[in-house]
C-alpha cells in the first residue's frame, strides 16, 4: 500500500509542513501499521518502525533478530538490537527531521488515531522531535476505490427496499388486528437483508416508543414491546456487500397513529439539524475550504440544543463507514465524544445522524454522505417527513 500511495502522503507532509511520518508498532499496538505496510504475517515479536520522509525513499527499522527475515518489498531495511541502538538508529532514521507525524492524539482527543503509547512518544521527543497527529494522513489509505462506492451504493439500495419493506409490514399487521413486536419486526428485515446476499453483522435496531428513547436498544425474543397505537416507530439498519467493503447505514422514524405535536417539533427539529450538516459539507467542500469532523458535530448540535434538547442529546452526529464495522477509521463528525480535527477529505463515506432522546421515545434520522473534492452526494434515502402507519 505505501508504494501506490507514498508520492500522495508525501505531497500532503510536505502541505501541512511535516518532515516525515514514523508508524511505530509493537505486536498490534497500532493496527494502522499492516494497512500501510501489509508484512504478510512475518512474524514480529520486537518494536518496528516505518519512516516516510516528506521527501526521498521509505525506510524500515526492524530488531537484529528479525532482520533477515523481514520482507523488503523494495523498501531499504535497517536494525537495531538493544536500548542504546534503538534511539540511535531512531535518530539516524530521522535525520534531519523536526516535525514529524505519528498515531497520536493531544490529549487523546481521538482514541481512534491515538495508538503510541507515553513512553513511545517520550523516547521520540527525547531525540529533538516535535510529534504531531497522523490522524489526516492516516485517512489516505481508508479511501474508497470506485467498486467499494458502487458496492455501498448497492448496500444502501438494498436498506432502502428493508425499510420499505418493514413499514408494508407494519401495516399489514395493524390492518389485520394482528400483534408485532419489535422482535418480529427487527427478524424480519434481517432476513430479507441476508437473502439480498448483504451482511449485517447484527441484526437492526428497532424500538418501538421507550425503546426508542434508548439510541442502542436491542430487542430480544424474550424481552420485545407489542406495537401499540400512539407508538413512534426507530428502524436503525444496515447492511454491506461480502468482502471489503464499506457499510450503509441509516435510520428511518414512523409513528402509530397520528404524532402529538411535541412528537412533530422534535422531529422536524432533528431533520433541520441533518440537513444543516449537508449544507455546511456542500457549502465548505464545494468551495474547497477545509472542514473538520469536529465542526460539523458543533454546527448540527447548536440546531439541537437552541431548541432546548441539550439534555437530550447522548451521542454525536456521525461516524465514517466502516468495512468490518458500521463504525469506520476515517473522520468522524464529532465534537462531543471526542475531539475530532481529521479533515473530511475526499473519497470517504460518513453517516449524519443526530438523534433526540426521551423516556418516551427518540427520534433519530441518518443519512449516509459520500465526500467528494469538490462537494458530497448523499448515497442513501433521505426522509423528510414522518411516515403514519
Amino acid at each position: 500500500m505505501i508504494r501506490q500511495k507514498q508520492a500522495e502522503v508525501q505531497a500532503f507532509l510536505e502541505k501541512m509542513a511535516l518532515d516525515g511520518w514514523l508508524i511505530y508498532d509493537f505486536r498490534g499496538t497500532n493496527p494502522f501499521a499492516t494497512k500501510i505496510f501489509n508484512h504478510g504475517g512475518s512474524l514480529l515479536s520486537r518494536r518496528w518502525f516505518i519512516w516516510i520522509p516528506k521527501k526521498g525513499d521509505v525506510k524500515i527499522l526492524v530488531h537484529d533478530i528479525e532482520f533477515g527475515s523481514f520482507p523488503r518489498l523494495g523498501f531499504e531495511v535497517f536494525k537495531y538490537n538493544g536500548q542504546e541502538s534503538l534511539a540511535l538508529e531512531l535518530s539516524k532514521l530521522t535525520q534531519g527531521a523536526k516535525r514529524i507525524a505519528m498515531e497520536y492524539s493531544p490529549m487523546a482527543n481521538n482514541p481512534y488515531v491515538s495508538k503510541v503509547d507515553g513512553g513511545t512518544l517520550e523516547l521520540i521527543r527525547s531525540l529533538g522531535l516535535e510529534v504531531l497527529s497522523s490522524g489526516d494522513l492516516l485517512q489516505l489509505f481508508l479511501a474508497w476505490t470506485p467498486e467499494q462506492l458502487a458496492n455501498h451504493l448497492k448496500a444502501s439500495e438494498v436498506l432502502t427496499e428493508t425499510k420499505d419493506r418493514a413499514l408494508a409490514y407494519i401495516k399489514k399487521h395493524i390492518a389485520e388486528g394482528r400483534a408485532l413486536n419489535e422482535y418480529q419486526l427487527q427478524q424480519y428485515m434481517n432476513d430479507f437483508i441476508e437473502s439480498q446476499g448483504m451482511q449485517s453483522g447484527h441484526a437492526p435496531i428497532i424500538g418501538f416508543g421507550p425503546g426508542g428513547g434508548d439510541p442502542h436498544y436491542v430487542p430480544s425474543s424474550t424481552q420485545s414491546k407489542t406495537l401499540e397505537p400512539g407508538d413512534a416507530i426507530l428502524m436503525d439498519l444496515w447492511c454491506k456487500a461480502p468482502g471489503d467493503n464499506p457499510f450503509a447505514d441509516i435510520t428511518w422514524m414512523a409513528h402509530y397513529g397520528a404524532p402529538t405535536a411535541n412528537f412533530m417539533k422534535v422531529f422536524t427539529t432533528v431533520l433541520k439539524s441533518r440537513d444543516t450538516a449537508v449544507d455546511l459539507l456542500q457549502s465548505r467542500l464545494s468551495q474547497g475550504q477545509m472542514l473538520k469532523g469536529y465542526e460539523v458535530d458543533l454546527a448540527v448540535r447548536k440546531v439541537l440544543i437552541d431548541a432546548g434538547y441539550e439534555a437530550n442529546l447522548k451521542h454525536r452526529t456521525g461516524h465514517s463507514l466502516g468495512n468490518v464495522t458500521t463504525h469506520g477509521e476515517a473522520a468522524h463528525f464529532d465534537g462531543f465524544e471526542t475531539l475530532d480535527e481529521r479533515a473530511v477529505l475526499p473519497d470517504i463515506g460518513i453517516t449524519i445522524e443526530p438523534g433526540v432522546y426521551f423516556a418516551e421515545f427518540g427520534v433519530r434520522s441518518e443519512i449516509n454522505v459520500y465526500a467528494k473534492p469538490d462537494g458530497i452526494d448523499i448515497t442513501t434515502a433521505r426522509q423528510t417527513e414522518i411516515d403514519i402507519v
